[in-house]
């Protein structure tokens, strides 16, 4: 691609307490084949020295940008790079992922005229010492320029492999999200990625797909569903389902596949908020894990959605059996079994595949 009279790409990256590596994540940015990037670091509140070395790359490269502020979230930091941003198209990163070498590119030759959203496949990866383990390397089979219309049928399969939630892995149109007013909700503390993407999507009209896995998430800094105690989990899944079935019926396309990949999605966050209340950290009794999953069982989203349950393995069948027979006693001891079985597996280092 020529490098003259090109569009600049934004690229915003949220800091916080992020020194380990940062330097590969900025350096995969500055190191891109496409040239013309302003890169916006915003120091969301750091307390080790992510701050001055953020101070540090500004100093060495001109295209680099930092905005400090108190720690505010990563929504916050977020829409503070929106604010500042001069380019053309937005692109994201995450402060301990890294991008391969040719991602910007790629991503903004598949922007064309009649397109407002690009995105590409992405590597789960593992930073071990020195050393990066690729864990799971996701592309979508389908990949092509669509209007929207024409990729909405296919939209829940997208959504079970993570191509929706988040914002790393995309190119967006940056006049599109200040005319629409589009920010991220601050409010919001897991599933904003979501939310902004399902009111970008509202509104943008074609969308093209890269079959190439272009971008590289880590796990060094592990926020997935599993890792930390979240005593809102099942409230916060609930609102974010709500959301992505709304945007589907509102595009009439809540149907068919679509509706049965989102219903056992759904599902899979209901057995993460499950397991959630058994976590290491949990400060909840079992008198107060058992009131909980008792408002889980009684809901009717959720008594609607196990239906589904029926089409898949025995295990997730027993799970709905359980549903719908009230036994908490039982699920309780359940899920009480499968934590005490993670802590001994992770003692032994035999840690099971995380999903985020």
């Amino acid at each position: 691609m020529q490098q003259t009279q090109l569009k600049r790409v934004s690229v915003i990256v949220p800091v916080y307490n992020a020194e380990a590596h940062l330097h590969y994540s900025v350096a995969s940015i500055l190191k891109q084949t496409y040239k013309n990037i302003e890169l916006i670091l915003i120091n969301d509140g750091s307390a080790d020295d992510s701050g001055r070395l953020c101070e540090n790359y500004a100093e060495k490269d001109t295209r680099v940008k930092v905005i400090h502020q108190a720690n505010a979230g990563p929504s916050a930091a977020r829409n503070a790079g929106l604010e500042a941003a001069t380019g053309t198209y937005i692109q994201f990163a995450d402060s301990d992922d890294f991008l391969e070498p040719e991602m910007t590119e790629k991503l903004v030759r598949a922007m064309r005229s009649d397109t407002q959203l690009v995105i590409c496949g992405y590597k789960d990866v593992l930073w071990n010492g020195s050393d990066i383990i690729c864990l799971k390397s996701s592309s979508f089979k389908k990949a092509g320029t669509y209007r929207k219309f024409e990729l909405l049928p296919w939209f829940g399969e997208l959504f079970k492999d993570y191509y929706i939630h988040f914002n790393w892995n995309k190119l967006y149109d940056a006049a599109l999200i200040r005319d629409m007013g589009i920010v991220f909700d601050q409010e919001i503390i897991r599933g904003e990625d979501l939310l902004f993407n399902l009111n970008y999507l509202d509104r943008c009209h074609g969308i093209n797909i890269l079959p190439e896995a272009l971008y590289n998430y880590s796990h060094s800094n592990d926020q997935s569903i599993t890792s930390i105690f979240r005593p809102n989990l099942f409230e916060n899944q609930q609102m974010l389902l709500a959301e992505v079935r709304s945007f589907l019926c509102r595009n009439q396309v809540y149907s068919g596949q679509n509706k049965e990949s989102i219903e056992n999605f759904y599902l899979m966050r209901i057995e993460a908020c499950f397991s959630n209340l058994f976590h290491p950290n949990s400060t909840l009794s079992a008198r107060s894990i058992k009131k909980y999953m008792e408002e889980i069982i009684f809901d009717k989203q959720v008594n609607e959605s196990v239906l589904y349950l029926q089409r898949c393995d025995f295990e997730k069948k027993l799970l709905g059996k359980l549903i719908r027979s009230r036994a908490i006693d039982v699920l309780y001891g359940y899920y009480y079994g499968k934590s005490l079985l993670k802590r001994r597996m992770q003692a032994f280092n035999v840690a099971p595949r995380k999903w985020v």
